[in-house]
C-alpha cells in the first residue's frame, strides 16, 4: 500500500434496519461518507464487532474508529469483552482511536470512567456544543452545531481523560486521552434526515412523541459536522503517522 494512504478500519457496533439502509446507507456508510472529505487520503475498511471471530489486528491498520449501537455499555453483551480488549491494545499500541456515541461510551468504559443511562432521558435534535480549551484546538472556539441521539452518558470521567466539549445536556459531550484516542457524545456524521428516517422506521416506537416532536422541531438550521470533520482528520494526521512508526519499530525489534 501507498505510503501517502491512511487505513482506517471503522468498528461498527450496530447495523440500521433493511428501509433505513435502503435509503442512507448502513452506519459505517455515514462515517466514511462524512470523513473521507476532510481525509481524502484514507481507505476505508469496515469490520462488524457485533459477529464472531478475531477483531483487526491493531497492526494492520493507521487509526480506528468506533460506530454508535442501540447497546448500551452496561448490557455486557458478548462482543463488547473482545471490543474492549481491542481498545486496550490500541491504546497500548499507540495506535489511534476514535469513537461517537456508543463508541464515546465505550472508550470510556474501557478506559476508567463510567456510563449510565442518563436522569435526563432521551437526547435527540439539534443542539450546539461549547468546545473547551482543548477542543478549540480542533475546532476552534466557537460553538458548533450537531446532532445528539442517545440516552445514556458518560458520568464520570477516565483517569486522564480531558473534555473537548459540552452543553447543558452532556458535560461530556467530547473527550480526549493521555494516548491517542478521540470521542464525542454527539453525531457529527448524522444528518436531520437520519433522525426522522429513525423515527419514521420501526425503532421510531422506542422514543416518547414529545421528545420526537420537539427533536423535530430541532433539526433545522445549518450543522458544523464538516467542521467536526477536520478535527477528526487532523487528529488521525497527528497520530497515525507516528504509531506506523512506532509498529514497524516493534517489528524490527521483534526480528
Amino acid at each position: 500500500m501507498d505510503e501517502g494512504t491512511m487505513r482506517i478500519c471503522i468498528l461498527e457496533a450496530d447495523r440500521p434496519d433493511a428501509g433505513f439502509a435502503a435509503r442512507h446507507g448502513t452506519y459505517a456508510d455515514m462515517f466514511r461518507d462524512w470523513l473521507a472529505p476532510a481525509l481524502p487520503e484514507a481507505v476505508f475498511t469496515v469490520h462488524d464487532v457485533t459477529a464472531p471471530g478475531p477483531l483487526p489486528d491493531p497492526a494492520a491498520h493507521d487509526g480506528f474508529l468506533v460506530t454508535g449501537s442501540r447497546a448500551g455499555v452496561y448490557d455486557r453483551l458478548d462482543w463488547m469483552g473482545p471490543l474492549v480488549a481491542l481498545l486496550h491494545a490500541l491504546r497500548d499500541r499507540q495506535v489511534p482511536v476514535t469513537g461517537v456515541c456508543f463508541g464515546h461510551q465505550i472508550m470510556a468504559a474501557a478506559y476508567g470512567g463510567r456510563v449510565e443511562k442518563s436522569a435526563a432521558g432521551w437526547v435527540i435534535g439539534r443542539h450546539d456544543h461549547r468546545p473547551t480549551a482543548a477542543g478549540a484546538a480542533l475546532w476552534g472556539p466557537e460553538p458548533f452545531a450537531s446532532i445528539s441521539f442517545h440516552q445514556d452518558q458518560v458520568v464520570a470521567l477516565p483517569p486522564g481523560a480531558d473534555v473537548l466539549a459540552a452543553n447543558a445536556l452532556s458535560k461530556f459531550g467530547g473527550l480526549t486521552y493521555p494516548f491517542p484516542a478521540l470521542s464525542v457524545q454527539f453525531h457529527p456524521e448524522f444528518l436531520p434526515a437520519h433522525v426522522t428516517g429513525t423515527f419514521d422506521g420501526p425503532d421510531g416506537g422506542m422514543v416518547p412523541p414529545a421528545v420526537t416532536a420537539e427533536a423535530r422541531a430541532s433539526l433545522p438550521g445549518a450543522l458544523d459536522g464538516p467542521r467536526i470533520a477536520e478535527g477528526f482528520a487532523q487528529f488521525y494526521r497527528r497520530h497515525a503517522s507516528a504509531s506506523r512508526f512506532s509498529q514497524a519499530a516493534n517489528l524490527s525489534q521483534a526480528g
